[in-house]
């Protein structure tokens, strides 16, 4: 497909501003014009079609959102902040789970810990929720974790999945995969232990941090902890947690 003008571009970061939260800088310009091309060439479309088509047709946006969504995740990132889990966490919240990686890791240290936690793993992606509920990875994507909980929680794929291993069914059934959109969703009506809200605040602009933190915090219990990303931070923000040490803040 051809470059996108300004003025396209424009527009399509409009919409993916409004639909999502997500801010697009210029520096994204490639980044959106190679993510939208494959479905601007499947449908045969021009970009201004393609902006005419996603603003009336609500699964076709929906496909939009999900090709310039950023999904980057592995197994036990971050796990420092899994330190803050202990026995009173029967209620976890991973507000934006993208493929199941961090959900599936909190549930298996859980478990480790000696105690089975409900689990709510929420994201604006089909296609990643879709894969987080298959619960089939690469074995590369297992690295940081010890080879014994590798046994304890995974089975080895074989013939053309050898290279590939699935949840087992006993840590699948405590993670539930729910379509969830952090700017315009309504938060689940139970109260959370913890919430792990990380890497995707940091695509937010200031509005829209404060107004997802506020939506978050209702649904947090007194003294639960909220879990940001390592990369990221509520310093600025007008918000009513504590902040306990980077990337951990807590509902005093």
């Amino acid at each position: 497909m051809k470059q996108l003008t300004k003025r396209q571009f424009k527009r399509y970061c409009d919409i993916v501003y409004n639909e999502s939260g997500i801010k697009l800088n210029e520096d994204k310009w490639q980044l959106l014009n190679a993510r939208i091309g494959k479905r601007i060439r499947k449908l045969g479309v021009q970009a201004d079609k393609y902006l005419s088509i996603i603003e009336k047709d609500h699964d076709e946006l929906n496909l939009f959102l999900d090709a310039i969504s950023t999904n980057h995740t592995y197994f036990f990132r971050e796990s420092k902040s899994f330190e803050f889990l202990d026995t009173s966490c029967r209620n976890i919240w991973c507000a934006a789970s993208s493929s199941g990686e961090e959900p599936y890791s909190l549930a298996t240290y859980c478990l480790e810990l000696g105690f089975e936690p409900s689990i709510l793993a929420t994201d604006i992606s089909d296609s990643c929720l879709d894969k987080g509920r298959r619960a089939i990875y690469p074995k590369k994507c297992l690295s940081n974790i010890p080879k014994h909980m590798i046994r304890r929680y995974f089975q080895k794929g074989t013939g053309k999945w050898e290279d590939h291993v699935r949840v087992k069914q006993n840590i699948r059934r405590i993670v539930k995969f729910e379509k969830f959109n952090l700017l315009k969703d309504s938060p689940p009506s139970k109260i959370f232990d913890i919430i792990f809200c990380r890497n995707v605040m940091i695509y937010f602009d200031i509005p829209t941090k404060e107004a997802v933190i506020r939506k978050l915090f209702k649904v947090l219990k007194q003294d639960g902890y909220f879990i940001i990303g390592g990369a990221e931070s509520l310093s600025g923000l007008n918000h009513s947690l504590k902040y306990i040490e980077p990337s951990i803040y807590r509902k005093i």
